[in-house]
């Protein structure tokens, strides 16, 4: 960050955790830490593990200009490591830094996430939210404040398009920049548009 006017340049560390015991991307695992997507391009159907990294990695188009990928993936795609003898995912969801639970969602059709919870964290006087999605089952209630690798749920399966096969924990961070968006978005002439 740099501080307006002072030339200075501040740089915050953040002390984060993983938030499963899968943690082969920090030994070059990519195909064993991302969970696949399912997917089917010019009717061959695939299952690449690059769909369940962040970015636009989803939904290919081919161009002039080579194959391009126009479905952007806001978070990442957790694989499962642990499970039980039916298949069922074991692993336990913890949390990524301090925070306070701010939202969980206990009903699976309510959201794309299925089972999700928000955790609230503070960082240089802001605020910024972790989601864990896809959950079989939360253990914490709105309010609740939880340290680093502190146990907040168990991956599941829940939400669109899942099955047990690709239980996996949807992992975002997020910030506010406006709390005034809707606002703001409303006055646009294209937001009133049929």
């Amino acid at each position: 960050m740099i501080m307006p006017g002072s030339g200075i340049i501040a740089q915050t560390r953040l002390d984060l955790a993983l938030p499963t015991d899968n943690d082969t991307l920090l030994r070059g695992g990519g195909p064993e830490f991302y969970q696949y997507v399912e997917r089917v391009y010019k009717g061959v159907k695939s299952t690449p593990w690059e769909g369940g990294q962040y970015g636009f990695v989803r939904d290919p188009v081919e161009t002039t200009e080579g194959l391009i990928y126009t479905r952007f993936h806001e978070g990442i795609d957790i694989r499962s490591v642990q499970r039980d003898g039916r298949g069922e995912p074991l692993d336990q969801v913890r949390a990524i830094a301090d925070g306070k639970v701010v939202h969980t969602n206990f009903v699976p059709g309510y959201s794309n996430y299925g089972k999700y919870l928000v955790i609230e964290h503070r960082w240089d006087g802001s605020s910024y939210y972790s989601l864990y999605g896809h959950l079989s089952s939360i253990t914490v209630k709105p309010g609740s404040v939880e340290r680093k690798g502190d146990q907040i749920a168990v991956m599941g399966y829940t939400g669109v398009g899942l099955h047990q096969a690709r239980a996996h924990l949807h992992l975002e961070l997020n910030l506010i920049l406006s709390h005034q968006f809707e606002a703001w978005h409303q006055a646009l002439p294209s937001a009133n548009r049929p």
